[in-house]
């Protein structure tokens, strides 16, 4: 904190700084598809023994390592999807739905369910993480802005 500013003055300048920062966390919305067709993958390769779930997760961990630095890299920072409190709370709505997802490929694999199971669960789940992925930001924003004023 400069010499010259008051407490009051720093704390509404980190704030005007949050606000700014949710203002410009614009991004492009293959953000979004790319982990949703990751996510999609591990869920759907986790019902077929024919692909080899592993590389598939390895793979797609990798891909969203990649994805993280890539935000870093681009914005300066990176925010875990568990930090804002009222942005969690899309985490929260979102697991039951993911489990629903990827017990259809548990279904397949482990108790012989119908094959395109894992299919529709990854259709599933790469819309469901595609728009829980923008409302989770949408929210963030608005956590960001309320704390700017």
């Amino acid at each position: 904190m400069p010499q010259d500013m008051s407490p009051d003055e720093a704390l509404a300048s980190i704030r005007e700084a949050k606000a700014e920062l949710g203002r410009n966390a614009d991004y492009p919305i293959g953000w979004d598809i790319l982990f949703g067709l990751m996510i999609a993958a591990m869920f759907v390769a986790l019902g077929y023994s024919q692909v080899s779930p592993a590389l598939v997760v390895l793979g797609s961990l990798g891909g969203l390592f990649w994805m993280v630095s890539w935000w870093r890299n681009r914005f300066g920072w990176w925010v875990n999807a568990w930090v804002p409190k009222k942005a969690r709370w899309v985490i929260f709505l979102m697991w039951p739905l993911l489990f629903g997802c990827i017990g259809l490929s548990i279904w397949t694999r482990s108790f012989g369910g119908p094959w395109w199971a894992p299919l529709v669960g990854g259709a599933l789940t790469f819309v469901i993480t595609l728009s829980f992925g923008r409302w989770w930001m949408s929210v963030y924003r608005r956590e960001l802005a309320e704390e700017g004023k």
